[in-house]
């Protein structure tokens, strides 16, 4: 067991903590922070290159006698904590930032949890001596329990989920009620003045009404933004030991970063010629403008009739090994998560792009190659996109799905009901589509054509432009001016010069120092 520990920075300057069975390593990790002048929110313990669990006691933390602590610098960007709030006849479960106070805590499981729980606003009644006669309501204070060590008054509640250790995983902490022997009327004051500017977490919309209908609770305006951890403690001066950022590798979350991908097969197409109709259109079922691709009569893929190969097409340039690097150094820095305001503002960037789209251009391909393309209004649903495919199947009596490409790339079913297409699933410009029979479907209508006749016969042949000679050779140009300029070619060398090369090789220079 260790009787004390060694914390050693960065600039090999130790500090001697001497340390209980019981004692938490936060308390370490402040007391060294303390001698070192180091603010304990920034910095972290590592033990032989491990980081250390913060919520843990010197008797589960494991460590020898005399252990050597690294003190380096944590991650500023908050991580997700699961936390299981344990009450007298229940256990709560929900997920914070690892900046979150334990106070806001409370007010979060108030404002998610089904029930009316009051946690932060209890009273007890307390009658004078004898048991009768007048009395009064005290304030009963919430009790936290986290790893054995009791956490209890207004200045305790006040430090987030981090500042106790707990920056991820789950955690249990066990929360009760004790008498404060302070008067309800005076508690509320003593809780305006401590948590006057902290805002309660928008956890969901849900949260908010009930947040608005509670008249005693500290309230904040939607405007004010939510006090973290790193703004507790940004006005204290900070060390020339750790004036040096630790985040210089890492790079700020774009908006890019925080919009959600669309689908793969999904291409923006303007709106104009999106609107212009094709002259191969026909009126389908529904009275809806469609085209009909009909099944290729060539036994040859198209791919494989197309004979125009050019092995310099596949040659890398320099330009293609540049690139490549710089995606693979944009990779290996670190990228800040986005915050919860970022969060918010991409969803709302997204909906409104939704909403400014007019419709989609939807490609069903059927299970016999053939294809059905249609238009449909951003207020549309996936139901509409069931029965125009049913009015045009030869068996549209048998079951069968529809699967659209995921965010991730694997096929997800479209389910026949009242989603919109462009708003709730997030389909733009032009989407792929593929029907795929169900187990229950018939063998006729997997075996036989999937058109009806008379939309079959209003169909064509999908024909793919070939590039012409012309556009080809100016192609073609280009490609080996851009590898005659980036380096000469070489002449392929024969089996035989290429041995020989390598022997010379071998006896003059690589054995050259072991004579």
């Amino acid at each position: 067991m260790a009787s004390h520990v060694v914390v050693v920075d960065t600039a090999a300057r130790t500090a001697r903590i001497k340390t209980t069975p019981a004692k938490h390593l936060t308390e370490v990790l402040s007391e060294a922070c303390a001698k070192l002048n180091y603010n304990p929110d920034n910095f972290t313990l590592k033990y032989n290159n491990k980081p250390v669990d913060l919520s843990r006691t010197i008797r589960l933390a494991n460590l020898p006698p005399g252990a050597k602590l690294d003190l380096v610098q944590g991650s500023r960007s908050p991580t997700v904590v699961n936390i299981a709030l344990q009450l007298e006849q229940q256990r709560l479960t929900h997920k914070f930032p690892s900046n979150t106070s334990l106070w806001q805590v409370l007010r979060i499981f108030e404002t998610v949890s089904d029930k009316n729980l009051n946690l932060t606003q209890r009273g007890v009644a307390v009658t004078s001596s004898g048991g009768s006669g007048a009395g009064r309501l005290n304030y009963e204070m919430p009790v936290f329990n986290i790893m054995g060590k009791e956490v209890g008054t207004f200045t305790d509640l006040q430090k987030t989920l981090a500042q106790y250790g707990l920056t991820g995983g789950s955690q249990l902490l066990r929360c009760s009620f004790r008498d404060s022997g302070k008067a309800l009327e005076e508690a509320m004051a003593e809780i305006s003045g401590y948590f006057k500017s902290v805002e309660t977490p928008q956890a969901t919309k849900e949260a908010q009404g009930s947040n608005a209908k509670d008249e005693n609770a500290p309230t904040a305006t939607p405007e004010t933004p939510t006090l973290t951890a790193h703004e507790d403690v940004a006005e204290e001066p900070n060390p020339p030991e750790s004036s040096t950022s630790a985040m210089e590798d890492v790079i700020p979350t774009t908006q890019e970063d925080t919009t959600l991908t669309q689908a793969p097969a999904a291409e923006a197409a303007p709106t104009s010629e999106a609107n212009v109709p094709s002259p191969d259109t026909v009126t389908g079922p529904d009275q809806r403008p469609m085209i009909i691709y009909t099944p290729s009569t060539s036994s040859t893929p198209a791919a494989v009739r197309n004979t125009a190969f050019h092995e310099e097409d596949y040659i890398p340039t320099v330009d293609h090994a540049k690139s490549h690097q710089a995606l693979l150094q944009n990779a290996g820095k670190n990228k800040r998560l986005a915050s919860d305001a970022e969060l918010a503002a991409a969803e709302k960037a997204k909906a409104e792009k939704l909403a400014a789209i007019e419709g989609v251009t939807i490609r069903v391909r059927l299970p016999d190659t053939s294809h059905v393309e249609a238009r449909f209004g951003n207020q549309e649903t996936a139901a509409a996109l069931y029965a125009c495919v049913r009015g045009v199947l030869a068996h549209p009596d048998q079951p069968f799905a529809l699967k659209y490409p995921g965010a991730r790339g694997p096929l997800v079913a479209l389910k026949d009901d009242g989603k919109r297409m462009v708003t709730d699933l997030g389909f733009q410009g032009r989407q792929l589509v593929n029907l795929v029979w169900d187990d229950g479907a018939s063998g006729a209508a997997r075996t036989s054509r999937s058109l009806k006749q008379e939309w079959y016969s209003k169909g064509h042949e999908m024909t793919v432009k070939e590039p012409s000679a012309a556009s080809a050779s100016d192609a073609n140009a280009k490609a080996n001016a851009g590898v005659e300029n980036a380096s000469p070619v070489r002449k392929q060398a024969s089996s035989g010069d290429k041995e020989s090369k390598l022997k010379a090789m071998l006896n003059k220079g690589l054995f050259k120092g072991r004579k």
